[in-house]
């Protein structure tokens, strides 16, 4: 019995080059990175175009049934798309709103993963191996972005609140409930790594810059607030360096600094285009 199925008894095909399929088969890419990668080829030869203009949260869709799902995994689909671009799988000339496409296999760059033994612990230690990625979306696991040298691989964990301090109760008073803040230091810290040789750096977190990033982390989309992860704000940073606009490159060589860009309408211009 033959495990060949007749191309015209099926609901459709897409068909691949033969040097993308192998190549794809051959990089050293992550799972997200593969499936995204095989969306925009669905999306684009599957067709017939060369290019296609489409936001991260559809691809995000096409990956996830679930609807919030979905929503939660855009940044990380955002975040996946932006790595292509840098490893030169995929060419987006401009910002996120610009179409994108593939580039010939030559010219890919992938980058080379190492791996790193950890004993698990149990009865038995045994070693596991764990991938390291060197991607420009990766933190470290104190949550700060780290988009220039390699860094250890992202542990997506929720950015812990920072308790205010608190003075010594007075006798027979009872303790004062633990107040939890922003982790603003941190946040900025992102902002620097991510956006410091391209914006202004952040010195100094003044009353005005801490109401704003306040405003990011309790944006509420969908029922979920997405700035209350370290991963998210690496890959909110990263998406705004792709406005040519706002890296400098205009008549007047004005730039964006944290400000700008932890501006509500300049946040919700950021997420909807992707």
């Amino acid at each position: 019995m033959s495990n060949v199925i007749p191309l015209r008894n099926t609901g459709g095909f897409t068909r691949m080059d033969n040097d993308l399929y192998e190549a794809l088969i051959g990089a050293d890419l992550s799972g997200r990175e593969l499936r995204v990668a095989l969306a925009i080829h669905r999306l684009t030869s599957g067709y017939n175009k060369e290019a296609v203009k489409v936001a991260a949260l559809y691809i995000a869709k096409m990956m996830y049934s679930d609807e919030d799902k979905a929503v939660s995994e855009r940044a990380n689909v955002s975040r996946a798309i932006n790595s292509l671009i840098r490893q030169r799988v995929l060419f987006r000339n401009g910002g996120s709103r610009d179409p994108i496409t593939f580039l010939p296999v030559n010219e890919w760059k992938i980058d080379h993963k190492s791996i790193v033994l950890k004993s698990t612990h149990c009865v038995e230690k045994t070693p596991a191996t764990v991938s390291k990625i060197t991607h420009i979306k990766d933190i470290n696991t104190n949550l700060t972005a780290n988009a220039v040298v390699a860094a250890d691989a992202s542990t997506g964990e929720d950015l812990e609140s920072e308790p205010e301090q608190q003075g010594t109760p007075e006798p027979d008073q009872p303790p004062a409930a633990k107040v939890d803040r922003i982790p603003y230091g941190r946040i900025a810290e992102i902002y620097n790594t991510v956006c410091g040789e391209k914006l202004p750096k952040c010195l100094k977190l003044s009353n005005k810059r801490k109401n704003l990033i306040k405003g990011c982390w309790n944006l509420e989309i969908n029922g979920v607030h997405p700035f209350r992860k370290g991963e998210f704000w690496t890959a909110y940073f990263t998406d705004c360096l792709t406005n040519k606009h706002w890296i400098g490159e205009n008549d007047r060589g004005w730039t964006a600094d944290i400000e700008f860009l932890t501006r509500q309408d300049k946040v919700l211009k950021v997420l909807e285009a992707l």
